[in-house]
């Protein structure tokens, strides 16, 4: 889809106050980067500007502090459930956080879930009524599945099927206007 598609189509879905509040834009890192600086340039139902783009890697990381990264960085090769857990423990405290402070989020980089496989069901519990996430996915839509990161061992990561209602979930065409460099 385009841009100016999926931005019409995610205005009239945050109109509504009530239920799942969980969305998707799936397409290539240039496309998303450049359909997130589009969406900043444009007001939601209630006027204010959509949201800049938070790293999820980053407020992870910053979530857990230098001491704690380096534990688990340490204990990572011996122990990896409980890094993975505690990386989920520290998604989710970023999630709430986040979504008090502001009502609507769009997330970005979220490598480090997929990496360490951290379940995402907690993205489905609290995006709901006054609380919504735009989730930008670099990825694409291939037979009902959004698969992560193309060009990796195939399916190796992929979207949980049920996370984000099918009505919620765009896919942008390949290319922005003007190429890869904008």
């Amino acid at each position: 889809m385009k841009e100016t598609e999926i931005i019409q189509a995610l205005r009239a879905r945050l109109g509504t106050p009530t239920g799942r509040q969980l969305y998707g834009v799936v397409g290539t890192y240039p496309a998303l980067k450049h359909f997130a600086g589009s969406l900043r340039q444009v007001r939601m139902p209630d006027g204010e500007r959509f949201p800049k783009p938070l790293s999820v890697n980053r407020g992870i990381l910053q979530s857990l502090g230098a001491d704690e990264l380096r534990r688990l960085a340490a204990d990572e090769g011996v122990f990896p459930e409980p890094v993975a857990a505690r990386l989920a423990q520290a998604f989710e405290a970023f999630l709430r956080s986040r979504l008090k402070e502001h009502g609507l989020l769009v997330l970005h980089e979220l490598e480090l879930l997929f990496a360490y496989a951290v379940e995402l069901s907690c993205l489905r519990a609290l995006a709901a009524d006054r609380d919504r996430v735009v989730l930008l996915l670099p990825g694409r839509k291939e037979s009902g599945r959004v698969i992560m990161y193309p060009g990796l061992t195939p399916g190796s990561y992929s979207l949980p099927v049920n996370l984000i209602a099918d009505d919620h979930l765009w896919e942008l065409d390949r290319e922005p206007r003007g190429g890869a460099d904008t």
